[in-house]
């Protein structure tokens, strides 16, 4: 804009201009206008155009973003995929491993710790779960025998990580005593409440299972004699093992014991092989085998007896493990060479039966005490009568 130029714009605001002058300043305002209308036009544009871009820019780059984060997601789970995958082969292989392999080896441990810890502890086995990154999982249940019956009252479950095994997570179900049933050592604890006026009271009809505490220890032979006669069955014979009759904590109340069932505790190098067959494929072949248990006849305590040493010989090679499924110490090395010094003898059993069958016992000097266990409904086979 020239000097002159602002000089008529001012004289034309001031009103000093001629006509001609006026008409001539008014024709340039007007293209100056036209220009500024054309600029702002463009402008507005331009601008809009760039807010356009701006929010393109903006979505591209979200999308970028989401699809780095989908493809880092599906990295992951591919990775974890792959590794579970893996780890669980070698998983596998680490558990399989030997023979017997880890898995069958664990499996023992808690049946025969259970085996000759718990009375019921026969009636029962473990189920293996092998998981993934070399964890792996036992499960089993506990029962008791109730007459013929084999009733279901809880479950354990133990977790391993490779070989290291952890404390057992038990569940009872119903009512459980604080302290259950227990046996009596002769000339040692009081004899106490026995439970025959509950005997008594219960009516026809029912079985029952029962702690059977001596007032002398008896070898196996001998127990065996005395209940030969008898309509009832024996579950578990307790065993004197040195820690019994010296435990002044206790004073002969015997909450824990150690025994072995009416049944050898069979372990794998026992069984006999029955059958074989192989059948081949395109891959390669799979062979089958067929086993049974050797026979044993009711009352052969040799057997009972070597079985229950083999028993005690395994789990003294595993003994911390034996130790976290009792909460306890069994003391293995102790208690097998006061049972090769003293040989087996028992302080009590386990029995189970019809209720009038079992009160018939009371008159029995052999007897010092009996607990009961479990009630039931009358469910005693009439297949034993026909057997005796």
């Amino acid at each position: 804009m020239t000097d002159d130029f602002k000089r008529k714009l001012e004289d034309y605001e001031k009103g000093v201009l001629s006509e001609s002058e006026m008409d001539e300043i008014e024709k340039e305002l007007e293209k100056l206008e036209t220009y500024q209308e054309y600029l702002e036009e463009n402008t507005s544009e331009e601008s809009t155009d760039y807010r356009m871009n701006e929010q393109k820019q903006r979505k591209i780059l979200r999308l970028s973003k989401w699809k780095a984060r989908f493809q880092t997601a599906f990295t992951a789970l591919g990775i974890l995929i792959l590794l579970t995958i893996v780890s669980s082969v070698l998983t596998s292989v680490y558990y399989d491993w030997g023979k017997p392999d880890r898995s069958e080896v664990f499996r023992n441990i808690i049946d025969y710790t259970l085996t000759v810890t718990n009375p019921y502890g026969y009636y029962g086995s473990t189920d293996i779960n092998v998981k993934p990154f070399f964890g792996l999982e036992a499960n089993r249940d506990f029962k008791k025998v109730i007459g013929d019956e084999n009733v279901v009252v809880g479950e354990m479950k133990v977790n391993y990580i490779f070989s290291l095994m952890g404390y057992p997570e038990n569940e009872y179900y119903g009512r459980l005593s604080q302290e259950g049933p227990a046996f009596i050592f002769p000339g040692v604890g009081e004899a106490g409440s026995s439970d025959w006026d509950q005997l008594e009271k219960l009516p026809e009809g029912t079985v029952v299972s029962a702690y059977v505490s001596f007032s002398n220890l008896l070898d196996t032979e001998k127990v065996f004699q005395l209940f030969s006669q008898k309509n009832m069955e024996l579950i578990w014979f307790a065993v004197d093992t040195g820690f019994e009759e010296n435990d002044k904590f206790n004073e002969g109340i015997i909450h824990d014991p150690i025994g072995f069932p009416n049944f050898p505790i069979w372990h794998e190098d026992d069984m006999i092989l029955e059958s074989r067959e192989e059948s081949k494929g395109f891959i390669g072949g799979t062979v089958s085998e067929s086993y049974s248990s050797p026979e044993y006849e009711e009352g052969n305590a040799s057997l009972l007896h070597q079985q229950f040493y083999k028993t005690l010989n395994f789990l003294q090679e595993h003994e911390k493990k034996a130790d976290k499924i009792i909460f306890g110490k069994l003391r293995l090395k102790d208690r097998i060479a006061y049972l090769e010094k003293n040989g087996i003898h028992h302080y009590g059993v386990v029995i189970t039966g019809p209720t009038k069958e079992i009160l018939t016992l009371k008159d029995e000097k052999w007897i010092s005490n009996l607990v009961v266990d479990e009630v039931g409904f009358w469910n005693w086979g009439s297949w034993r009568e026909e057997i005796e």
